[in-house]
């Protein structure tokens, strides 16, 4: 309904006034790149970058490291960096045309910028909002020394669009953007949404008494596309006020979003519990800016926000639209009718602090101190720290809800029963706190079953209304079978089980391929030699695997489509349509998966194991490249692995599936990606001594040169 309203509008300006918007909104918003490098003179970081071009950042304050994180971040994906800014602020569609329109109405949907408006001075402590500033200045140094290189509105930056970055992210993480969409686009309401590709990730902890060793291990991986506003960054960053952690992060956090220190660290999935409602208003007939409530007529609130959209070159127009808001929150009118939306987290903007807040634990009283203030409001943790506790916190802002309502249905907006105000305290969110067990895992999946049986919270314990999800992903599932059934899990057991590439006999992709198995295809050569090489899948990813191309392609096309909402495609023609491919690309039905499966990147062009939703968490392109072959787009974007010995030492181990660099020109390119395709991880360095030994370069951004040549404090982390 939006995108068709912008696009009349579209029409009718650029028939009408074209020439004057041609003249009028193609100008950049002043940028004083002075004021900028005089900024920056504040801040005092050093960056060393390792042989494998990853930034390890230090400095004094949290807010230089800040400083340094941003201005390396920028060196490697600026034009990612700057678009996550424009996003924040709703002005993404003046740079990436109207597929970015509904993206910025929803900023305006949701009061992100009025609430930072009100409340970013009084709700944020003095100490984020330094950091903050510190991130803002790094990325508005950078862009004062590449002015060619800044996209239209994107500098300068300032902390605020990192909060309204976070406002607008974190939500989402839950699905809200899902039921946005939907509803904007005139569909039906999805509670509770539904989980999607991007969202995927894993996580898992062992303890000592579990390892072979002795040690704790703490797996974090982030999954997600390769490249865009939601890949994945690593760095390592530390201070001399004590924020120490080597992690990830995505464009526009000013810190580690899943990291490990010397003492502590966590990774999470996404969940997705029920969140949010989802309310029908009742309008007034007589005035379409009305809605009644417990028996009388309210008026919604009305705001007519801008939205610049470019349209091709430096042509630009802006549209007016009108942004609804009632007692229960952001309100859609489409041809369905008028809804209301609540959601979790809705008008906090301290989330950025609480992330603060667990860069900075030292411990799990710290680490949950920082979760219990209610400002992340969805997320699957896993916790580990030195000392050998380990921990699962289903982390989440879960309504108060009235018991005698339909949660799971689109609510009546017209009666206060059915408006929540408050959130379940943190101690009643489900948990597993050092488990007998030994071992925590996390992947997008219920709770209840996050380790051994004896140990797992009871799902009659916490209320229906919650909407806490009891399904498990093929990860899930495959990784209580491997922990369950290792006593005295090795390190090398450990890692191989990551990096291993099977599914579930219960599996999405092992029930859709048993179906297609059993056909009868009799009478059809084609689809009988198609069923029998399915027959014959042992439901693995080896590079080496024949039966795999036919069968995963095949599940990847059909299951894509329910992930993504779409009908879901004949399955047997997509067999068909597969098996004539392979025939014709390869001259036989089973080719190896080495073969088809492929991790590309400028000119490294290398096989894969691993599939969707499996440990080794590959996300490919639905449909084959002229050649028969499939590129890898997404899945495993980050992968830490971080060991506490049982001497008290710290060890970090970690992959991306490129480089650290966005940048063609740099040599961090693609420089990991042979360890990637081959499950492998490289050895982070952690100490002084380690990481100058393989420095590729050394600067302190806004510095001149010539202060590091003559000794000035180029320290590394510690």
């Amino acid at each position: 309904m939006i995108l068709r309203s912008i696009l009349a509008g579209i029409a009718f300006i650029a028939l009408a006034f074209l020439s004057f918007f041609a003249a009028h909104q193609t100008r950049l918003t002043w940028f004083d790149a002075g004021a900028a490098i005089t900024a920056a003179a504040k801040y005092d970081s050093t960056i060393v970058r390792d042989r494998y071009g990853v930034p390890h950042i230090s400095g004094r304050r949290d807010a230089d490291v800040a400083f340094g994180l941003a201005y390396a971040h920028a060196e490697d994906d600026f034009p990612t960096l700057q678009r996550a800014i424009l996003a924040a602020r709703g002005r993404l569609a003046n740079v990436d045309g109207i597929e970015a329109a509904q993206s910025d109405y929803v900023v305006h949907l949701l009061g992100i910028w009025n609430v930072i408006a009100l409340r970013y001075e009084t709700d944020l402590s003095e100490s984020t909002r330094a950091l903050l500033d510190g991130y803002a200045a790094g990325l508005n140094l950078y862009a004062a020394q590449h002015k060619g290189d800044v996209l239209p509105d994107a500098v300068p930056v300032k902390g605020q669009d990192i909060v309204a970055l976070f406002m607008r992210r974190l939500p989402f993480f839950y699905g809200l953007d899902e039921q946005l969409r939907g509803l904007l686009d005139g569909g039906e309401v999805e509670i509770p949404p539904r989980k999607t590709a991007a969202a995927r990730a894993l996580a898992i902890a062992v303890a000592p008494s579990r390892s072979a060793d002795g040690a704790t291990r703490l797996l974090l991986n982030p999954q997600g596309p390769f490249a865009g506003p939601l890949s994945w960054y690593e760095a390592r960053v530390t201070s001399g006020e004590g924020w120490n952690v080597a992690g990830g992060l995505i464009p526009g956090a000013p810190l580690m979003l899943a990291g490990a220190g010397p003492d502590i660290g966590w990774g999470f999935s996404a969940n997705h519990p029920d969140l949010f409602d989802v309310y029908t208003l009742e309008g007034n007939p007589n005035d379409r800016y009305f809605y009644r409530f417990d028996g009388d007529w309210r008026s919604l609130t009305v705001r007519e926000v801008p939205l610049s959209i470019r349209l091709w070159g430096p042509l630009r127009v802006i549209i007016r639209q009108e942004v609804l808001t009632s007692l229960q929150g952001p309100v859609i009118r489409n041809a369905r009718g008028l809804f209301a939306i609540r959601y979790a987290g809705q008008d906090d903007l301290r989330g950025v602090e609480a992330f603060y807040r667990l860069n900075k634990a030292r411990t799990y009283e710290s680490f949950t101190e920082a979760l219990a203030m209610g400002s992340i409001p969805s997320l699957d943790f896993i916790y580990a720290d030195k000392s050998g506790r380990i921990a699962n916190i289903y982390n989440g802002a879960f309504p108060q809800r009235d018991p005698s309502h339909d949660w799971t249905q689109p609510l009546a907006g017209n009666v206060s029963a059915t408006l929540w105000r408050t959130y379940f305290p943190f101690t009643d969110v489900p948990k597993v706190v050092a488990p007998g067990s030994g071992f925590v895992i996390s992947a997008n999946a219920t709770p209840f079953q996050s380790t051994s049986a004896p140990f797992n919270p009871r799902e009659d314990a916490f209320p229906s209304t919650m909407g806490i999800e009891t399904g498990l992903s093929n990860r899930a599932r495959r990784a209580l079978m491997l922990l369950e059934s290792d006593p005295s899990i090795t390190a090398d057991e450990f890692k191989s089980y990551k990096f291993g590439g099977c599914y579930a006999p219960d599996s999405d992709v092992a029930v859709l391929v048993k179906e297609l198995a059993e056909r009868n295809y009799a009478g059809d050569p084609l689809l009988e030699e198609a069923g029998q090489i399915l027959r014959r899948y042992d439901l693995c990813t080896d590079k080496e695997n024949r039966r795999a191309p036919l069968a995963l392609l095949t599940a990847i096309t059909v299951l894509q489509a329910d992930e993504q909402g779409r009908p879901r495609p004949d399955a047997v023609a997509v067999l068909r349509g597969y098996a004539t491919r392979m025939l014709e690309y390869f001259g036989r039905l089973d080719p190896t998966w080495s073969q088809v499966g492929r991790l590309r990147r400028g000119t490294v062009d290398l096989p894969l194991n691993g599939g969707p939703d499996s440990l080794r968490d590959i996300e490919y392109q639905p449909a084959v490249d002229d050649n028969g072959t499939t590129t890898a787009v997404g899945g495993d974007a980050l992968t830490v692995l971080s060991t506490w010995n049982r001497n008290g030492q710290w060890e970090v181990e970690s992959i991306v599936p490129y480089g650290s660099s966005s940048s063609e020109a740099s040599p961090h390119y693609s420089d990991q990606a042979p360890l990637f395709a081959d499950g492998k991880l490289k050895e982070l360095p952690l100490t002084e001594n380690a990481l100058m030994e393989q420095a590729t370069t050394i600067e302190r951004p806004g510095k001149p040169r010539q202060a590091e040549e003559k000794g000035a404090d180029t320290k590394a982390p510690q």
